[in-house]
Formats: C-alpha cells, sequence, structure tokens
C-alpha cells in the first residue's frame, strides 16, 4: 500500500515539472520573437530617416568614369608605297689583288682611312725588282749611247741599212725590257684604282702574298645603291627618277629609282630595281641592313589619324570619339593610304574631334569617360 503512494507520487511530481518547463519554453520563443519584430521596425524606421546613414539614392547608382587618352586628326600629306627589304651597296666597289708576289713590308693605309685613285696602300720586298728595273735601265741608256754612234756612220754612208735597222730594233727591245721592269718594280705597291675608303684589309706586315690572294677592298661611299627584286605585276606602277626613302634604326635618307631591269626572273615572277641614296653625311653604311620604300602616289593636305585608334569590327572601322558630355560615341569612319603609323580619313571625321587612343577595349556608346594626359 505504501509502495503504491510513493510510485503515485513520484509520478505526479515528473508530470508538473514537465509542464512548468514546457510553459516556460514556449514563452521565451514568443518573447524572442517579439523582440525580432520590434528590432526590423526600428531597424526599417532608422533606414527611412534621412541623414542618419546615408542618403538614399533613387534608381541605379552611376557608374564610375573610364580613364583614356584621346588625340586629334591632324592634316598633311600620306603617300602609298611599295615596302622591300634590301642592303646599301655602292657601284663602286673594288676588291685589290697583288700584281706580284712577295712578302709584305709595309702597310700604309687601314680599315676605314679615306683613299685617292692611285693611292699606296702597301708595299712589298722591291729589292729583286728594283735591281731589275737598274741593270734595264742602264742596257738601255748604253744601248742609246751605241744608236746614237751608229746614227751618224749611217748617216756618213759608212753603214748598211739593214745593220742600222738592227740597231735601232736592239735600241727599242731595250727600251720595252726597261718599261717591264719599271711595271714589275710598281706592281711591288698595292694601289687603290678608285677614290674611296677602305672598307677591309685581308694582309699583315710580314706575310707572303700571291696574285691570288686578296688584300684590300675599296669603297666609294658617296654613290650607294639599294637594289631590290620586285613582283612583275607592279612593273606599270614604276619609273625612272621616281621618289623613294631608304631607312635603318631611325636614319632615313631620300632617293630615287636610277634603273629598272626590263627582264623579269621567271624563278620568281620579279625585275631588279636599282635605287640611287642621297647620303651625304654617311648616315648609313655600305652593307647594311635597309627598308626601301618606292612612293607611288601622294594625297596632299589630307585628314590624318594615328592607327592606334582604329578598331576594327567585321571588315569595317571604327573609332570611339569623346563628345562634349564626356560620354564617348562608336562611330564607323572611312580611310584611304595607311603608310604603317597613321591613316588617311575620308569621311566622318573632323579636325576637332577628340578620338580615343587608349582605353577603346572598356567602352562602348555613351560610356561616361574621363580623358587623361599621357606619362611623359
Amino acid at each position: 500500500m505504501n509502495i503504491g503512494r510513493s510510485i503515485a507520487f513520484l509520478g505526479l511530481a515528473v508530470v508538473l515539472l514537465w509542464g512548468c518547463g514546457g510553459a516556460s519554453g514556449k514563452e521565451r520563443s514568443a518573447r524572442q520573437g517579439q523582440e525580432s519584430k520590434k528590432n526590423e521596425a526600428q531597424s526599417g524606421k532608422k533606414a527611412a530617416e534621412p541623414g542618419k546613414s546615408g542618403e538614399a539614392k533613387e534608381g541605379k547608382p552611376a557608374a564610375d568614369a573610364v580613364p583614356v587618352q584621346v588625340v586629334q586628326p591632324t592634316r598633311g600629306d600620306i603617300s602609298s608605297f611599295l615596302l622591300f627589304s634590301s642592303n646599301v651597296d655602292s657601284d663602286h666597289m673594288v676588291d685589290i689583288y697583288p700584281m706580284t708576289m712577295g712578302i709584305i713590308e709595309k702597310i700604309l693605309h687601314d680599315e676605314g682611312d679615306t683613299v685617292k685613285k692611285g693611292d699606296v696602300l702597301a708595299v712589298l720586298d722591291d729589292r729583286e725588282a728594283a735591281i731589275n728595273e737598274e741593270k734595264a735601265r742602264l742596257n738601255y741608256q748604253q744601248g742609246s749611247r751605241e744608236f746614237e754612234r751608229q746614227k751618224e756612220i749611217f748617216e756618213r754612208e759608212m753603214l748598211s741599212k739593214d745593220e742600222f735597222d738592227r740597231q735601232k730594233f736592239n735600241l727599242e727591245t731595250a727600251r720595252l725590257d726597261w718599261e717591264q721592269k719599271k711595271l714589275l718594280l710598281s706592281y711591288t705597291r698595292i694601289t687603290s684604282p678608285i677614290d674611296g675608303v677602305v672598307s677591309k684589309r685581308y694582309i699583315k706586315v710580314g706575310n707572303k702574298i700571291n696574285t691570288s690572294q686578296l688584300a684590300f677592298s675599296v669603297v666609294q661611299i658617296r654613290e650607294k645603291i639599294a637594289v631590290v627584286n620586285i613582283p612583275e605585276q607592279e612593273i606599270g606602277n614604276l619609273f625612272l627618277k621616281q621618289k623613294a626613302i631608304v631607312n635603318s634604326a631611325n636614319r632615313e635618307v631620300p632617293g630615287q629609282v636610277s634603273r629598272i631591269s626590263p627582264a623579269i626572273d621567271p624563278e620568281s615572277g620579279t625585275f631588279k630595281v636599282t635605287v640611287v641614296l642621297r647620303d651625304p653625311d654617311n648616315r648609313l653604311a655600305v652593307g647594311q641592313f635597309v627598308n626601301v620604300k618606292i612612293i607611288k602616289k601622294v594625297h596632299e593636305n589630307v585628314v590624318l589619324l594615328t592607327k592606334d585608334a582604329l578598331v576594327f569590327e567585321g571588315g569595317r572601322v571604327f573609332v570611339f570619339v569623346v563628345g562634349a558630355d564626356d560620354k564617348a560615341e562608336k562611330r564607323q569612319i572611312k580611310i584611304g593610304f595607311d603608310d604603317g603609323t597613321q591613316v588617311e580619313v575620308l569621311e566622318d571625321l573632323g579636325e576637332s574631334d577628340r578620338v580615343v587612343t587608349a582605353g577603346k577595349s572598356s567602352l562602348k556608346t555613351d560610356t561616361l569617360v574621363k580623358v587623361i594626359e599621357p606619362i611623359t
């Protein structure tokens, strides 16, 4: 009996505790919900009040301006041209070989020296040649004296004509032998056959040289040329004295067409054209690699624009122009001649237009831009 009462009392206590705990949890949940709603209402109220956390802006915020660099078109001349690669050459360039064999005794001019026609560049050992020349001279002088004596006898009719003719022949032979020995002696002097500059020396003092060995190269730098091979379809666009520009490494000199070959090379389908350079200041060296630009036609006083501003799309050409409201306008233009750095603008662009060169990739029509100066 007592045991049953104890069990019933414990069960009642458990029920009462569970009920009190569940009621407290529900009350706490309800209170938390009310506080959350109150906080949301207050937050909404604060957001609606101006001047508290920044002014509200209607619509979408304005985008940042895109920084760009611009140029304005200019006026000037532009040409169409044929462009080829070549090397500077000279019509007057010679390789000098000795006329006799011997030991190099002296070198009088070296690479870079300016020489005149006939200047001695080097001297060979001439002792043997000098002795032979002296012997020939003495023989001729002796023969001359003998001939004069025989001539007097012949004039007194004391010498036959045949004997006189023989004496005359011996004298002429002695003279020719002397001339030959003088010539051989002169061959011990290696000389320049033209005015020019020594471009290469191949010999050294003490070396033995023969007539098949190259000694010097001399080039005349006053008359330089550049030879180019041009496709046969351009033959109608070439004429004598046609203007040309030859440049290399930021050095540029004028030129003109001096020779046009009438023959077409069947293997390459090209013909040879020779351009004469006007280079009195020697800005380009013989052998230097150059670009040869032969002018076909010139358009004068036209609107010019740098190629950096062009946008190519679907075979058409566009530019971005900055308006007075600092907004970009994508505009299609028509171009003419192209010289590699700038183009001729035929339509739809004026000299006062501000054309974007840097920053084009971020633009479209009505994009707000900020023009900045290039860094120098």
